[in-house]
């Protein structure tokens, strides 16, 4: 097959906005089927079961982080590789880098397999939610080398620029989900334990469906020998490395945010966890965009395009910065549509209505932060989107949050969190240009 660096050539705006769509239709469908799993447990009227899922979701967004760290690094490595026309390099980084995430995510599989019970106790959970979580776990917790190892497949695919390939894997995979889901809580009846084997299911499709574009139709595969292994290891773990610590800051954010919620109630708690699934589906884009702009960004890197590469970072926040503004403004809208789809009552629904009313504008600095940690990491800048990221935790997050919730309540925490966003992306800006006018001399 015939491998081409496409992102050096054609309209960037053009390339940003095929890659961020067919990203987003991807990532939309296991984020809708997230929200559609919260409404599906909401109609068992059994509210404990909502903060369950909050609970472990804010456990698995850790081994999510992992994913998403080893993705940036494959993309990154792989789409320069592309660009500097080393294909059959290109080929075996990709396969040292499913090696890695494979070994890699069994041994944390198994380590929180190892130590559920205590993780869920120290993030706050008690009682039936915490029962719940741990029924849970115990099972979706082994489909995480699955997924991994798909994502990375996902990854590859997006840096040779077959973004709608990597999209219809995840649709297959989401689509599964939305059947079995409904069919094992209301059919078998499974309640939260027939959730995570629905999830089971739909990643071994996304896995299948990956494995089937890349290494057959594309045939993106090459044997690596042991010194292959070293030296690419070598080269994913520069950006993997810290990558890894830049995205683990998310989960922390959130499991802190779970917690201090946990003191205000279960209540607060559903809400949080409405809010939290409500966030990636809302604000898609958002998420969609790094791992968007990342192979256009390495291809033009690794051909010594440097105005590209600028282009691509203006032309990107300018489209997020216009989506952010107006999703904000159709939350506000839909709040009362919200309230009763997921049929939150009393403080959870005081705090949909806040984040909706007040806080979702502030998402315009989440998704600067965003597309300035992908520039860094894909500029081959990594070390300093994980010391941006970990400040923005340690010096943002954690002390605005605890000092907003001890004054102001539950609400409080959602303001200290944008006000964490907004600092640092003023930051991080700031940063990225500053670099780019380092590469243009």
């Amino acid at each position: 097959m015939l491998l081409t660096a496409k992102f050096t050539q054609g309209s960037i705006s053009e390339h940003i906005v095929k890659m961020a769509l067919t990203n987003a239709i991807g990532l939309s469908v296991f984020f809708v089927v997230d929200l559609f799993d919260i409404y599906f447990i909401s109609l068992l009227n059994q509210p404990h079961l909502v903060s369950a899922i909050g609970y472990a979701l804010a456990i698995l967004f850790f081994c999510s982080s992992f994913s998403i760290a080893m993705m940036i690094a494959n993309s990154a490595v792989v789409a320069k590789s592309l660009g500097e026309k080393q294909n059959q390099d290109a080929k075996k980084i990709a396969s040292t880098c499913i090696l890695i995430t494979l070994t890699s995510s069994l041994i944390i599989t198994f380590t929180i397999f190892l130590n559920t019970s205590e993780i869920l106790t120290l993030i706050g959970a008690i009682g039936e939610e915490r029962t719940a979580a741990l029924q849970y776990l115990n099972i979706i917790i082994f489909s995480f080398p699955i997924v991994a190892v798909a994502m990375q497949m996902t990854a590859t695919l997006r840096a040779l620029g077959k973004a709608k390939l990597a999209m219809f894997c995840m649709l297959m995979g989401g689509i599964t989900n939305l059947i079995f889901t409904p069919l094992f809580i209301f059919y078998l009846p499974l309640s939260i334990e027939g959730v995570a084997w629905a999830s089971f299911i739909s990643r071994v499709v996304t896995l299948v469906f990956g494995s089937y574009y890349l290494l057959v139709k594309c045939q993106f595969k090459s044997r690596i020998s042991f010194s292959d292994f070293k030296i690419n290891t070598l080269k994913i773990l520069h950006i993997a490395a810290p990558a890894s610590l830049t995205q683990v800051v998310t989960p922390i954010s959130h499991l802190y945010i779970t917690y201090e919620m946990a003191k205000f109630g279960s209540d607060f708690v559903a809400g949080w966890t409405v809010i939290s699934r409500i966030i990636p589906v809302a604000f898609i884009m958002l998420f969609a965009m790094p791992g968007s702009i990342g192979p256009i960004i390495s291809q033009n890197l690794g051909a010594n395009n440097v105005i590209r590469v600028k282009a691509t970072l203006n032309h990107s926040l300018n489209l997020i910065i216009k989506y952010v503004f107006v999703l904000a403004l159709t939350l506000s809208l839909l709040q009362d549509h919200l309230i009763s789809l997921f049929n939150t009552h009393a403080n959870a629904t005081i705090l949909l209505r806040f984040f909706c009313q007040y806080v979702s504008i502030s998402f315009i600095f989440v998704a600067v932060n965003l597309v300035a940690m992908s520039f860094l990491n894909n500029i081959g800048r990594p070390k300093m989107a994980s010391m941006l990221n970990v400040g923005k935790l340690l010096l943002g997050t954690i002390p605005l949050v605890s000092v907003c919730a001890y004054y102001y309540g539950a609400p409080g925490i959602l303001v200290g969190q944008a006000l964490s966003s907004i600092i640092f992306a003023i930051i991080s800006m700031a940063i990225c240009y500053q670099t780019l006018a380092k590469l243009n001399k």
